[in-house]
């Protein structure tokens, strides 16, 4: 009744107006399509292909390398830690994912294939305070026997996933279409630390620092596109991976001479630890934001631009120790942190 009413008004205010209820309709805005419009083809059974482009950083805690005093020390010794934290970042680097998909109709389920491969660097350099009794100490044993005037940091990591995944295609209504998800992945992540002092005397201490995960385990989330406004829908996407696979972990040590002649030998290193074990893993990820989606007689496309977020525990850890003769006891103190690649993604797709 209110929709014959409603019509019958808009015809009306028409034929009095403008005296022409077509050109009425012609010239009124574009109209949202109507509620029970297909908008995402869900009778059409066929493949999609999905190309990402990835723009993202890392970021990662217990990567400290230098402190950078910004005062006095307050007396000649027993001094702890003083002044800023030089620590390691990553640049924003550029990265790829690609995706194969295919939707089954009228059962609404669809199979996935992914893969995701992401490279980061990172430099970063710390100079010596020009501040009387200031120094620049790093956070890694250095033996040298003048101040050091120089830190340098370069890191690096290596990033590949590949997901393999069935989903079900639930359309709650006309506008909301969302996906449940399960399937697995495999992870292969490596990073490489290399830290370099270099005193007053020219002297060196360079320490490497490297971790590898190789795992596979099993991956459920949701994703969700919301049809907003012509041809601009809302998408999001939410996934947690529970992973076991082998974990290697080393870290190395070399001077470049011998703080006493004959009794240290510099090509060997000062610092030669390694760790293996098997170990759990877990990943979050989290994306939104705005798509344009249009249909067309034989085809659909989706251009997605929006914010990532997938963070990893239990992979980042730095293997440090105290100090002391050959055959006494070395401590092991473990700093351990989170680890979060973020940035922009961007994603267009095409079903056919």
């Amino acid at each position: 009744m209110r929709v014959l009413l409603f019509a019958s008004l808009q015809t009306l205010f028409c034929t009095v107006l403008l005296a022409d209820p077509a050109k009425c309709a012609q010239k009124s805005p574009t109209s949202p399509p109507p509620f029970d419009a297909d908008l995402f083809r869900k009778d059409a059974e066929g493949f999609s292909v999905h190309g990402d482009f990835l723009y993202w950083s890392v970021q990662e805690g217990a990567l400290d390398y230098a402190i950078k005093m910004n005062h006095s020390a307050w007396g000649p010794e027993f001094c702890f830690a003083q002044g800023k934290y030089k620590s390691a970042t990553f640049n924003l680097d550029p990265g790829f994912r690609i995706s194969g998909s295919f939707f089954r109709a009228p059962k609404y389920w669809e199979i996935w294939g992914q893969y995701t491969r992401l490279t980061v660097y990172g430099n970063n350099h710390a100079t010596a305070p020009t501040g009387v009794d200031e120094f620049l100490t790093g956070t890694w044993p250095q033996i040298f026997t003048s101040p050091v005037v120089k830190a340098d940091s370069h890191v690096f990591m290596n990033y590949n996933i590949a997901d393999f995944w069935f989903d079900r295609v639930f359309l709650p209504n006309p506008h909301l279409r969302m996906r449940f998800l399960g399937g697995g992945l495999v992870a292969w992540i490596n990073q490489f630390w290399k830290v370099l002092y270099t005193d007053a005397e020219n002297e060196q201490t360079k320490l490497s620092n490297r971790w590898k995960f190789t795992g596979g385990g099993l991956r459920m989330g949701i994703l969700l596109d919301w049809y907003w406004f012509e041809d601009v829908y809302m998408t999001a996407g939410t996934t947690f991976a529970a992973l076991l696979g082998t974990y290697k972990n080393t870290s190395k040590q070399w001077v470049n001479f011998s703080p006493t002649s004959g009794a240290y030998n510099p090509s060997l290193p000062l610092r030669d630890g390694s760790f293996k074990d098997v170990r759990p893993a877990f990943a979050g990820q989290f994306y939104l934001g705005p798509s344009y989606q249009k249909n067309f007689p034989n085809n659909r496309i989706e251009l997605f631009a929006g914010y990532e977020l997938n963070a990893w525990l239990n992979l980042q850890e730095s293997f440090r120790s105290t100090t002391g003769t050959p055959s006494t006891a070395k401590e092991s103190w473990i700093n351990t942190a989170m680890i979060a690649l973020q940035g922009l993604t961007t994603r267009a797709t095409i079903d056919f």
